[in-house]
């Protein structure tokens, strides 16, 4: 025989359950947890980003090491853009995870995109290492062709590079919008947040895709400038948010 009062124990512990479960049961039924996202995700940036010094030649001929290592700085410049974007999203990938919980359909699509356009990387990286200054090192006559090629390999990689950044915004956008994802209000308001730094991101990177149809020097150098972005605002962020929480 059960006695009311553990009657009345059990019914409170079941109605706490019901609404600790309810949220969740908001983003749909087919759900996973975020350390499968996390782990498969991590599992393609590290490859990804092993694949880039592929693309690093190294000089054969001892007479003219330092020769052969100079005509190569193409790659290892375009080497850096992309190691820095992809340990970038990775690192705003891993901050993600920590505010979330559940993992709904739409978001493993999405999430399945951002790592299509980070997979890729490895080869328009290459594009644009071999065609990157093509203009400037060719020794034929045609240099409108070279400088075409050059320009149309910077505006791929940067089109690759804003896909992978927009991807990346969506994927966050979803989560701080869709009820039930985030751990808390608490993290829900920090995925907001988040969500407006990646939509700049995202915007500045378009921007110098833009650029690169005129200026295909200069846009690698902002694609620099904004991968390095995509690893310092994340870390700056959250430590000036600590701090301010610190302080008050």
């Amino acid at each position: 025989m059960v006695r009311p009062g553990r009657m009345r124990r059990a019914g409170r512990l079941t109605t706490a359950h019901w609404q600790r479960v309810r949220p969740v049961a908001a983003v749909g039924t087919r759900v996973l947890p975020p350390a499968r996202l996390e782990a498969f995700s991590d599992g393609v940036f590290a490859i990804a980003i092993t694949l880039l010094v592929i693309e690093l030649h190294v000089p054969t001929s001892k007479e003219a090491l330092v020769a052969g290592l100079v005509h190569e700085w193409p790659r290892y410049l375009g080497y850096l853009v992309s190691f820095a974007f992809i340990g970038g999203v990775w690192i705003s990938h891993s901050k993600l995870t920590r505010f979330i919980r559940v993992v709904d359909a739409p978001l493993m699509r999405l999430n399945l995109l951002l790592l299509l356009s980070v997979s890729i990387l490895p080869f328009t990286t290459g594009v644009v290492a071999n065609h990157l200054f093509e203009s400037y090192l060719t020794v034929s006559h045609d240099i409108s062709t070279s400088f075409g090629a050059e320009r149309i390999a910077v505006v791929l990689f940067g089109v690759d590079l804003s896909l992978a950044a927009f991807m990346l915004y969506l994927l966050i956008r979803h989560a701080a919008r869709t009820s039930g994802i985030a751990v808390d209000d608490v993290a829900e308001e920090e995925l907001q947040r988040f969500t407006v730094e990646r939509r700049l991101a995202f915007v500045a990177q378009a921007c110098a895709t833009v650029v690169g149809a005129f200026l295909p020097v200069l846009a690698v150098l902002f694609y620099l400038s904004v991968s390095v972005l995509f690893i310092v605002a994340p870390l700056t962020a959250t430590r000036w948010r600590t701090a301010q929480t610190g302080d008050s």
